[in-house]
C-alpha cells in the first residue's frame, strides 16, 4: 500500500510494507537534513512504539537533538498527526494520523478482495462479520458485513467499541506487548456494560491469558445483552497480530457452541485476509498449548468462562 503526502511544495511517498511504515524520497526533498524527513521520521517512531514515549527517548531513538524533536512534534501535535498523553506527557499517535491510517486501510487495493472474504464468510455463517483493530484504548471496526437478519448489530465502518469487554478488543489486547496490556489494566476497574463484563485487572487478565492459550477469544454477553461473538487473529508477514475478524449475533439465534463451530471457517478467512499482508502459511497460527481446530469446533470444556451454563 502506497500513498504520497505534499508539504509545502515538497513530496515525498509513504510505502507500508509487513505492518510498517516507510518514507521514500521524491526528487531531491529526501536529503537526511530536510526537516520534512526528520518530521517523517519523528512521526514514524512513535508510530511504531509500543507504548507513550518521551521526549529524551524519542530523542535518542531517531538521532536528532533534543530541541529539534521537540520543534518538529509541536508541529505535528498542531496537525492533530502526534497528541502527548494528558499524565505522563509522552507522545503517541494523534487522531488525525489514525484518521489518514483507517482511511488508508479501507480505500487499500486490497479492500475489495478483504470485503469479498467476509462477505463469503457471512453468507455461510448467516451472521454479521467484523474485522477490528486497535485505535488508542479502543477498537474500531475497519470493514464489517451485516447479516440480512431484521434482528441485528447496526454498527458502520468507523464505529468505536470497548477493549475490555469486546472479543475483538480482548484479542487485541491478548497479542499486545506487556506495556500496552499493563496500561490499560491500570484503568481497571472497568465498565460493566452487560451481565458478564469482567470489570477487574485480576479476571481480565486471566481472560487474556487464556485467549494466548486457545488463539481466539469470546464475549459472551460482556459487551452487550444476548449478544455473543467470537474472534480470530488476522496477522501481518511478520506474524504479527494487527487485526481480529469475528462473527456477531444475538445468542438467542447463534448461541456461543453455535459460534465456536464455526472457528474453522473464522480461521480459513483470517489467513485469506491475512495473506495481504504478506502471510501465506495455510493453517492457523501455531502457538504453544493451542488447541487443534478439529478441538476448537467443539469449543472448550463447559464451565470454563464465567457466565457459561455447566
Amino acid at each position: 500500500m502506497t500513498f504520497a503526502i505534499r508539504v509545502e511544495y515538497k513530496a515525498f511517498i509513504i510505502t507500508h510494507r509487513n505492518g510498517a511504515f516507510h518514507p521514500m524520497e521524491l526528487g531531491r526533498v529526501g536529503r537526511l537534513n530536510s526537516p520534512i524527513l526528520k518530521a517523517v521520521r519523528i512521526l514514524l517512531q512513535v508510530v511504531q512504539e509500543a507504548a507513550p514515549i518521551s521526549l529524551a527517548d524519542l530523542s535518542a531513538a531517531v538521532g536528532f537533538p533534543k530541541p529539534t524533536v521537540h520543534r518538529l512534534a509541536l508541529l505535528l501535535e498542531q496537525e492533530g498527526l502526534l497528541q502527548k498523553d494528558p499524565l505522563s506527557r509522552r507522545y503517541l499517535v494523534g487522531s488525525a494520523l489514525e484518521g489518514l491510517a483507517f482511511n488508508a486501510i479501507r480505500n487499500a487495493p486490497g479492500h475489495s478482495i478483504r470485503r469479498f472474504h467476509m462477505q463469503r464468510l457471512s453468507e455461510k455463517i448467516g451472521e454479521s462479520i467484523n474485522l477490528g483493530a486497535l485505535s488508542g484504548d479502543e477498537v474500531v471496526y475497519v470493514e464489517r458485513v451485516e447479516s440480512a437478519w431484521p434482528l441485528r448489530m447496526d454498527f458502520k465502518p468507523g464505529s468505536r467499541v470497548p477493549i475490555h469487554c469486546t472479543a475483538n478488543g480482548k484479542l487485541l489486547l491478548a497479542y499486545s506487548p506487556p506495556s500496552v496490556r499493563q496500561r490499560i489494566l491500570r484503568a481497571a476497574p472497568f465498565p460493566a456494560c452487560a451481565k458478564n463484563t469482567l470489570t477487574t485487572a485480576a479476571q481480565l487478565s486471566r481472560e487474556l491469558d487464556a485467549i494466548r492459550r486457545r488463539g481466539y477469544s469470546e464475549d459472551n454477553e460482556e459487551f452487550l445483552a444476548g449478544v455473543c461473538c467470537v474472534a480470530v487473529p488476522i496477522r501481518n508477514g511478520k506474524r504479527e497480530v494487527i487485526a481480529g475478524l469475528a462473527v456477531m449475533a444475538p445468542s438467542a439465534r447463534f448461541p456461543l457452541e453455535k459460534a465456536r463451530s464455526y472457528l474453522p471457517d473464522l480461521y480459513a478467512t483470517a489467513e485469506a485476509i491475512s495473506a495481504q499482508w504478506g502471510s501465506v502459511e495455510r493453517s492457523p497460527p501455531a502457538r504453544a498449548n493451542a488447541i487443534p481446530v478439529a478441538e476448537v469446533a467443539r469449543g472448550p470444556k463447559p464451565g470454563n468462562r464465567r457466565g457459561e451454563k455447566t
